[in-house]
């Protein structure tokens, strides 16, 4: 079932409440407690208030409250699909994606360990494998171990963010790369208004992917947590977006005639560009030089 409202979008609180992610969340609640997974009670009191007495204990984190369900609706998965979870950890999401939605998944994560737990459910235990039967590989999302064009699904939930840009850069090219033409690669990042923590669509830039339908880019008039980037507030973004089967000429061709250029897809066209180490925004540094001979120029004066 389709959510009326864009594709796209900021997360709130007022759409946890609602009946349709309510429904999510309960099966995700289940499962959480049933393996006993990572506990989240102590920080969701911390930064999301609203979230007091809405989960059981183990508590998954309560942005997922929102993640969750945004994902698994606006991904209008169906029986046997093939999904990937990126930096899935262990959550109660990937065994969702098997066990309720009935598709076949596997996770990727970079971190491995035989039992336990680590700092919040970071990594995935060997443990955790056997007991949930879950396929999770071990690699990084800047080279992802699965071939092109396969999956009909990719996750990437709340992963982003804790990346350096070149890796998340690098991250979103590969999950573009293993998606299937007509798939779709879901991702949710914290956003800040205080701080370039990510920007939701460099990541759109990046991927070479296109949204499917609207992105709502206004700003609800809550903020959604009180904890993002060491700062307060804390908001979450959800982004939707579709892999198409078209081509394009990566050179002109003059219409006159002449030879024409190979074609690539399109989401091939990101790794044309030269990465930068910082800003694609930065400008050039004849400007950066003059700007800075203004300022002194402009100190001499006053004194």
């Amino acid at each position: 079932m389709r959510i009326q409202q864009p594709y796209s979008r900021f997360a709130t609180a007022a759409e946890v409440m609602t009946d349709e992610f309510q429904s999510v969340i309960r099966v995700m609640d289940e499962i959480t407690v049933r393996h006993n997974l990572p506990d989240h009670s102590d920080v969701n009191q911390e930064r999301y208030p609203w979230a007091k007495g809405l989960l059981n204990v183990p508590a998954f984190y309560a942005a997922r409250m929102w993640e969750y369900p945004f994902a698994i609706h606006s991904a209008e998965l169906q029986d046997g699909m093939l999904c990937a979870d990126i930096g899935c950890g262990m959550t109660a999401f990937t065994i969702y994606l098997k066990e309720i939605a009935k598709c076949g998944v596997i996770g990727v994560d970079p971190d491995a360990f035989e039992s336990g737990l680590r700092y919040k459910g970071h990594g995935v235990s060997r443990e955790f494998i056997r007991k949930t039967g879950l396929e999770i590989i071990q690699c990084g999302m800047e080279a992802i171990a699965l071939p092109s064009n396969r999956f009909d699904r990719v996750f990437c939930l709340s992963v982003i963010e804790h990346l350096p840009p070149a890796a998340a850069r690098r991250g979103v090219q590969e999950m573009a790369r293993i998606l299937k033409p007509g798939g779709r690669l879901i991702i949710t990042v914290d956003v800040n208004m205080h701080s370039d923590i990510t920007r939701p669509l460099d990541l759109v830039w990046e991927s070479g992917l296109l949204p499917l339908g609207e992105i709502d880019l206004q700003w609800p008039a809550r903020r959604f947590g009180i904890f993002c980037d060491g700062k307060q507030p804390a908001d979450v973004f959800g982004l939707n977006l579709i892999k198409r089967d078209y081509w394009v000429e990566p050179q002109y061709v003059s219409p006159s005639g002449g030879k024409d250029a190979p074609l690539i897809p399109h989401w091939a066209i990101p790794g044309l560009r030269r990465p930068t180490n910082g800003s694609a925004h930065t400008r050039p540094r004849w400007r950066r030089a003059a700007g800075r001979l203004k300022r002194a120029t402009a100190v001499l004066f006053q004194k």
